[in-house]
C-alpha cells in the first residue's frame, strides 16, 4: 500500500490583509499625531510666554538685535513714554520733524495712549527761544526735541525714535508692502520731490490697495489735498499705523521678520535698546480695547492759527489749560504719585543753575522734588540718579523712571548730608 502525501494548506494567519494597516504603522501614525499636538500646544504656550514675559522676549530678541552699549535699559514692566518722529530731509537741508507722535505704554494694564502733536505748534525751545516744534530736532537732534516736549508741555520722555524718509521706504519694502484703505483720492500736483526742489505730482486713488514703500511715504506725507493740511493728514497716518500692525501680525509677513529687524537696526535713530523693540511691539498688540489716540488740533479747539513776529504761520494754544489738562490725563504716572518719593537735585556740573532747571523740569513732570543745591564736585559727566541707602523707604520705581527720563546712571549708595531717598546729581551732559 502506497503512502499518500497530504496537500499543503497555507496558514492564512500569516497573510497580511491589504485593507488593514500593520500594527507598527498605526503606532507610528499615532505617535506622529501626538507629537504634532504636543508641538502645537508647546508653540501656543511659548507664544504666550513670549508675549507676557518681557524677560524671555528680550533675551531672545538680543540674539538678533544686539543691545547698544551705554543705553538705559527697560525691564518690560515699567510704564514708559516714547516720542516717535518722522524726519523730513531733502537735498542738503538739515533734518527736522515732519510728524511727531507721543506713545505712552502701560504694560501693567495693557493700555496705550497716543498723542499727535502738530509740527507747527509754537513752543519755547530750551537754549534757543520761541519757534516751531519742528525745528527743535534741526537745532539739537532727538535729545532737544524730547527735552522741548518735557519743558514746554510737561510730557515725560523715556525714549525717542526717529525715522528718515529713506529708512521708512526701506522698512515698508522689507515688510513686502502694506495694505491700506485710502479714504479719499489724494491728488497733488505740487507734491515736493525727495531730491531737489521740483514738484513730483501724485494721484493716489481711494479704496483698498497694497502700497510699496514709495507710495506709502506719499500717503503719510500728503497734506495739500486736505483743507487743514498737517492737522488732517494725521488721521491718514493713524490709519497707516493700524494697517502696519495688521501687516506685521499677518502670517505672510512672519518669514520677513529677519529682514524687517535688520532694516530697523540700520535705519532707526533711537536711544531705545534694540532688543526692547519686540516687547514694545508686543505691548502695542496686547493693548486692551486698542489704542487711545488723541490729537492737538483745531478741530477739537485746542489750537488756533496765528503768525509769529517774523511772519511764520504757526499754531498756538487757545487757552492756558486745554493742552496741560490733556497731557495730565494721558501721561501722568499714578505710581510716582503714590510713591511720592522725595527727590533732591544737586548740580554736579559747571553750568550755573543746572540743578534748579532740572528740579523745575522734574516737578513739572510729576516728581516730588524737595529742593536744589550743589553736589560734592563739579566734575560729573553723566547725570546720576542715586538711591540714598542712608534712608528708608522704597522709591525704586521712581528711580528707574528718573533714570530713563534723565538718560542717567542708576546707583545705590549713601549720600552724606542728604535725607532725601533719591538724590539726582546733574552732570555736564544734562539734558
Amino acid at each position: 500500500m502506497s503512502a499518500q502525501t497530504a496537500p499543503l494548506t497555507p496558514d492564512l494567519s500569516l497573510v497580511e490583509s491589504p485593507s488593514r494597516p500593520r500594527p507598527a504603522v498605526g503606532r507610528v501614525i499615532r505617535r506622529l499625531l501626538a507629537f504634532c499636538l504636543i508641538f502645537l500646544l508647546v508653540s501656543v504656550l511659548s507664544v504666550g510666554v513670549l508675549l507676557f514675559d518681557p524677560r524671555v522676549l528680550e533675551a531672545l530678541s538680543a540674539v538678533v538685535l544686539k543691545p547698544q552699549p551705554g543705553l538705559v535699559p527697560w525691564n518690560g514692566h515699567d510704564r514708559i513714554t516714547v516720542v516717535a518722529m518722522g524726519l523730513t530731509q531733502r537735498t542738503t537741508e538739515p533734518a527736522r520733524t515732519d510728524t511727531l507722535l507721543v506713545i505712552d505704554i502701560d504694560p501693567a494694564h495693557h493700555r496705550i495712549n497716543e498723542l499727535s502733536v502738530p509740527r507747527d505748534l509754537w513752543v519755547n525751545i530750551p537754549g534757543y527761544g520761541e519757534g516751531k516744534l519742528a525745528i527743535a530736532y534741526e537745532i539739537g537732534g532727538p535729545r532737544l526735541a524730547a527735552y522741548t516736549l518735557e519743558q514746554d508741555l510737561n510730557i515725560p520722555v523715556d525714549y525717542s525714535v526717529a525715522l528718515t524718509f529713506k529708512s521708512f521706504t526701506r522698512l515698508v519694502n522689507a515688510m513686502g508692502g502694506v495694505t491700506v484703505n485710502v479714504p479719499q483720492e489724494l491728488r497733488d500736483p505740487t507734491y515736493p520731490c525727495l531730491v531737489g526742489y521740483d514738484y513730483c505730482p501724485i494721484d493716489i486713488k481711494p479704496g483698498v490697495q497694497h502700497m510699496d514703500g514709495a507710495t506709502a511715504l506719499e500717503f503719510v506725507r500728503e497734506r495739500h489735498a486736505f483743507a487743514q493740511q498737517d492737522l488732517a493728514r494725521v488721521k491718514d497716518q493713524q490709519a497707516f499705523g493700524e494697517a502696519l500692525k495688521r501687516q506685521l501680525m499677518s502670517p505672510s509677513t512672519w518669514p520677513r521678520y529677519p529682514a524687517i529687524l535688520g532694516t530697523l537696526e540700520k535705519g532707526l535713530i533711537t536711544d531705545i535698546p534694540l532688543n526692547a523693540l519686540p516687547e514694545m511691539a508686543a505691548q502695542m498688540l496686547l493693548a486692551h480695547g486698542g489704542v487711545n489716540h488723541s490729537y492737538i488740533n483745531m478741530e477739537n479747539g485746542m489750537v488756533q492759527t496765528g503768525w509769529s513776529d517774523d511772519g511764520q504761520s504757526i499754531l498756538t494754544p487757545t487757552n492756558s489749560t486745554v493742552i496741560p489738562n490733556l497731557v495730565h490725563r494721558l501721561f501722568s504716572d499714578p505710581q510716582i504719585a503714590m510713591e511720592r518719593t522725595p527727590v533732591m537735585v544737586l548740580n554736579g556740573s559747571t553750568t550755573p543753575g543746572a540743578a534748579s532747571d532740572a528740579e523745575g523740569l522734574l516737578s513739572g513732570l510729576g516728581f516730588h522734588t524737595v529742593g536744589a543745591g550743589n553736589a560734592d564736585a563739579t566734575t560729573y559727566t553723566r547725570t546720576q540718579v542715586i538711591v540714598n541707602t542712608a534712608t528708608g523707604g522704597d522709591g525704586e520705581y521712581t528711580a528707574r523712571r528718573l533714570q530713563r527720563v534723565l538718560n542717567a546712571d542708576l546707583v545705590h549708595r549713601t549720600v552724606p548730608g542728604q535725607s532725601a531717598r533719591i538724590v539726582v546729581v546733574v552732570g555736564s551732559q544734562y539734558p
